[in-house]
């Protein structure tokens, strides 16, 4: 009987142990990473885009792909994910999985970027990180690195520097016609990003913002452009699904 029990209680435990081990190596999703910090505030608000395949910014022969985003201040554990097949249903965060891959800050720290190694198929991705009480996540991203690379186009873009102090850019669209939104930064020499913004129009004037729909621009981070100084304005032309289907930067001096 004694021996019995033993055999039992052996074999109970190798059970509830293997099930053990065998729940320690499912998967981390993105819904599984909510519920374990139960303790933060989950808030869908992060805001990304993607891009990838253009050639002449950032291009990269081992990651072709950026998975950009703006990171709140003290952000950290900066965490990346992706569906596993391009049909997958972006609004199930159950399907997200966990993939480690490096990041960079850009603009001193102002947007930050994961590097991407070219994909097997075109797939969703989201971005996470915790700063202040919440679990911030973005919205999902469509990685379009085979169905519409990006193109990286800078001769579209005009600068009208009649008021150099407050420079007009005007942009065309390039090869796409799905254009969403775009985002401007205006960067100084030290590529420290002195206003973020999004407009619907082909154009953005530093730094007036009657056409400005949304503003990412930090409290006292906008200056006065100096006479003599040379800056940078970079623009990204994104879809609906936050794909960046064009990329353009241009240098301009303020004389």
């Amino acid at each position: 009987m004694k021996k019995h029990f033993l055999y039992i209680t052996l074999i109970s435990f190798l059970f509830f142990s293997c099930k053990e081990d065998d729940s320690s190596q499912l998967p981390n999703t993105l819904q599984s990473a909510i519920e374990e910090r139960s303790n933060l505030t989950p808030f869908n608000e992060l805001v990304a885009c993607a891009a990838g395949g253009q050639e002449g910014f950032m291009d990269d022969e081992d990651f072709p792909l950026s998975m950009f985003f703006y990171p709140e201040l003290n952000a950290s554990d900066f965490k990346y994910y992706e569906t596993e097949n391009s049909d997958d249903d972006p609004d199930n965060l159950n399907l997200f999985l966990e993939n480690n891959a490096s990041h960079e800050p850009l603009f001193n720290g102002f947007l930050r970027r994961f590097f991407l190694p070219k994909p097997e198929k075109d797939v969703w991705a989201r971005v996470s990180f915790v700063a202040n009480d919440t679990l911030w996540y973005c919205k999902p991203v469509r990685l379009k690195h085979f169905e519409k690379p990006t193109q990286y186009a800078p001769e579209l873009c005009q600068v009208d520097l009649t008021n150099s102090v407050e420079p007009i850019f005007n942009w065309q669209d390039g090869t796409a016609d799905d254009n969403f939104i775009y985002f401007q930064v205006i960067s100084d020499e030290n590529n420290d990003a002195l206003s973020g913004t999004y407009t619907n129009d082909l154009s953005f004037q530093y730094y007036y913002l009657d056409n400005v729909v949304f503003n990412v621009t930090r409290s006292g981070q906008v200056k006065p452009l100096q006479i003599g100084s040379t800056y940078n304005f970079t623009l990204m032309g994104v879809s609906s699904d936050n794909w960046v289907n064009l990329i353009m930067d241009k240098s301009f001096e303020v004389q």
